[in-house]
């Protein structure tokens, strides 16, 4: 066993030997042939970063200012207003600003902006010609009223920048206030880490949860329904040797979303039982209906009515073996449906995993009207000079969708910022503008509608301002959106999703 005091005479020892480095060398790494060695400076190893609140750009909370200074120059014919018009140089250093107060130019040339007029800076949904054929789908049904009689389902699949129902759960709010519908959508057996907010889910300790991920790991190739993945219950100790397993999972109602909380129908997603088993729905003092569901290989659901009043439900499971639970959606018979579906770690790129047969039963299961793709940041930290061959592989996988759900409107929303620490500034990483340029080319040419996250949030070096901004909006690992800035990215793309909504209502009028 190593004694304590030598630990730490070896830390020291390593301590003391990138000290002298740091103090010796300045330039923050060392380059041998074409291998870099990046190591910490003097001030990282004191904790002393003088990095940590240094930024390109910074969002301003003084929204008068911004507005004097657009005030000022609207109306002057000796300054080009156009750049006001794209938000891309609204955050450029502009020379044709030399007429303004140098209190207003100096806001702009700083590169800052402020959360309203992130806001109000509409960034619209890229389509891939100049009908809305690709949208169609979606837009006539919430144009001829069938969320007043049938469900509309939205589905948002994405990484780990959507988990915990973030982005989605504002998305929801807003369209279920519009065109009616409640309840949270899909749900794993087994809850994620971070639960939406209007749900809180328990399990008894006898599940197992099998992700995409695993495929190669056991797995039951290509059967990973809606969610990503799937869930089977084992049998406890004491039936063992005979007798039923059995498992359960809880729903409570939570928070104070109406919409969210507001369910009336409770919806099981099974396949792959080789033996019967046995579905049941508990609320109040009793069970309240069971059902024996014979072996099958397929696909299948079981749904039941859920009342408004009761806070609790109980879904419980029997038999001598599990089926593959894919899932649980908590949802009303009617109206708009939106399911947040991250899986972490993914580049979006894991529907051509499935058999078009299963993804094909999986997806009619529900009959999407439009499907939200969300990926990208998992792809960033992996620098090539060329993502042709992430474009071709978002194509595959519209592609699959298509085939599987020929009907269903597609919108991919495009790479977020992410930044990383260069000579002491936080700056966007070099390859986000190309991964973004894949991303739309794969769209369009699988005739899918595009939204530019990037540049909604500013553009080039904005996430270092969202992360130091005051609440922050993005966190300090320059990726992930906290929760106030997640509802500020779904408020931006409701807002494009609604523009072109109307657009398409006027084009048909």
């Amino acid at each position: 066993m190593v004694k304590p005091f030598k630990q730490f005479l070896f830390a020291f020892i390593v301590m003391l030997i990138l000290a002298t480095i740091s103090i010796a060398i300045s330039t923050g790494k060392i380059t041998v042939g074409s291998l870099a060695l990046r190591y910490p400076s003097l001030q990282q190893l004191l904790g002393l970063d003088s990095a940590k609140n240094k930024s390109e750009f910074t969002l301003v909370p003084e929204l008068a200012r911004l507005e004097r200074y657009i005030d000022s120059i609207s109306n002057n014919p000796e300054v080009d207003t156009s750049f006001l018009q794209n938000r891309d140089n609204l955050f450029a250093n502009t020379d044709s600003l030399s007429n303004t107060s140098t209190d207003s130019a100096k806001i702009v040339s700083t590169k800052s902006i402020t959360v309203e007029i992130l806001k109000n800076t509409l960034v619209p949904i890229e389509l891939p010609d100049s009908t809305f054929s690709s949208l169609s789908s979606f837009f006539n049904a919430l144009t001829n009223g069938q969320t007043n009689k049938h469900q509309v389902r939205i589905m948002h699949y994405g990484d780990s920048q959507i988990e915990g129902d973030r982005i989605t759960s504002f998305l929801r709010l807003r369209l279920q206030s519009r065109f009616g519908g409640s309840g949270v959508g899909l749900l794993h057996a087994v809850p994620h880490s971070y639960q939406p907010g209007a749900i809180y889910q328990t399990i008894s300790n006898n599940w197992e949860q099998t992700l995409i991920s695993d495929l190669g790991k056991g797995a039951v190739e290509h059967r990973f329904g809606l969610l990503g993945g799937y869930s089977i219950f084992e049998k406890r100790k004491k039936f063992s040797k005979g007798g039923f397993g059995e498992a359960y999972i809880d729903f409570e109602r939570r928070g104070k979303s109406q919409n969210a909380r507001n369910f009336s129908q409770c919806r099981i997603f099974y396949g792959k039982a080789s033996e019967p088993f046995m579905l049941s729905i508990q609320y109040g003092p009793k069970t309240q209906e069971a059902e024996i569901i014979a072996p099958t290989n397929e696909i299948s659901s079981m749904t039941w009515r859920v009342p408004l009043d009761e806070k609790s439900i109980r879904i419980d499971f029997k038999g001598d073996e599990s089926p593959l639970v894919y899932g649980v959606s908590l949802e009303s018979p009617a109206g708009i449906i939106v399911d947040n579906i991250a899986i972490r770690g993914s580049s979006g790129v894991d529907f051509t995993r499935a058999d078009d047969k299963s993804l094909k039963q999986a997806l009619g299961l529900v009959n999407p009207s439009l499907i939200i793709l969300q990926f990208g940041v998992n792809v960033v930290p992996h620098i090539v000079k060329s993502y042709d061959y992430y474009e071709n592989q978002l194509y595959q996988q519209m592609r699959a969708i298509k085939r599987a759900h020929p009907k269903v409107s597609i919108i991919l929303i495009g790479v977020s910022d992410m930044a990383r620490r260069e000579n002491g500034v936080y700056v966007s990483y070099p390859n986000i503008e190309l991964i973004r340029n894949a991303q739309r080319n794969a769209a369009f040419r699988a005739g899918a509608a595009f939204w530019d996250c990037f540049t909604a949030m500013g553009g080039k070096n904005s996430v270092p301002a969202w992360a130091f901004a005051s609440p922050p909006l993005a966190s300090k690992d320059f990726v992930h959106f906290t929760l106030r800035g997640s509802n500020l990215v779904a408020e931006m793309f409701y807002s494009s999703l609604m523009q072109s909504y109307n657009s398409y209502i006027q084009q048909n009028e």
